[in-house]
């Protein structure tokens, strides 16, 4: 801004110079008359001012067009950092995968595993007879208390065993029930029964309530 305003300053002084010297040399026969020139004072500080203003026009316009200039090479910094940093991670995330595998597939597999790790194992064919249904009970739950729990479980796998389909909605419902039954009755008489016997009776409904939950799937 300081620039301009003495560029505007010197092109006034310079124009009503001329101006003034134009008229002296027509009018008092000093000089020689080499062109067109401003015929009185007024009409040199005239066009004097129209410099002035062009000048100032120009001025503003060049100042303009070098902000856009500038905007456009900031624009052009920050993309290129940005390319920049995504063809990093890229080339990382690809190295990675080079060295290590999938990691996203890796942590489904370990997921899957560790989830399958938690839970109990089915009971074994010498335990549910596969072609019969009939399931063989450890001693403990043999006895009479546990009977209304175990009588249902046992139709219901029997039938299951004969139709060769999975349980319906409302037969899974009342094994589950009956199971869960069954499981609190056996926690109940954990002082009565042998170590030994309770540990292997609660064994055997952990993995029958696996069992009954994929025989409804």
């Amino acid at each position: 801004m300081r620039y301009g305003t003495i560029l505007v300053a010197v092109v006034v002084l310079l124009m009503a110079a001329d101006a003034r010297a134009q008229v002296w040399g027509v009018g008092g026969g000093m000089g020689s008359n080499l062109g067109y020139h401003a015929s009185t004072v007024a009409e040199g500080e005239g066009n004097a001012m129209s410099s002035v203003t062009r000048s100032r026009g120009q001025y503003q316009l060049d100042q303009s067009q070098a902000r856009i200039n500038r905007a456009q090479a900031r624009t052009l910094e920050i993309q290129n950092r940005v390319d920049l940093a995504k063809s990093y991670f890229e080339a990382r995330s690809i190295n990675k995968k080079a060295r290590f595998g999938d990691y996203s597939e890796k942590r489904k597999a370990n997921l899957a595993r560790y989830g399958q790790e938690g839970l109990p194992t089915r009971l074994t064919s010498s335990e549910l007879d596969p072609v019969t249904g009939q399931i063989t009970w450890p001693i403990a739950l043999e006895a009479p208390t546990f009977a209304p729990y175990t009588k249902p479980i046992d139709e219901a796998f029997v039938e299951r065993a004969k139709t060769k389909a999975r349980f319906s909605y409302d037969t899974y419902q009342q094994v589950t029930k009956e199971c869960k039954n069954l499981d609190t009755k056996l926690r109940s008489q954990s002082n009565t029964i042998n170590a030994q016997d309770w540990t292997q009776a609660k064994s055997f409904v952990d993995r029958l309530r696996r069992e009954i939950r994929d025989a409804a799937s």
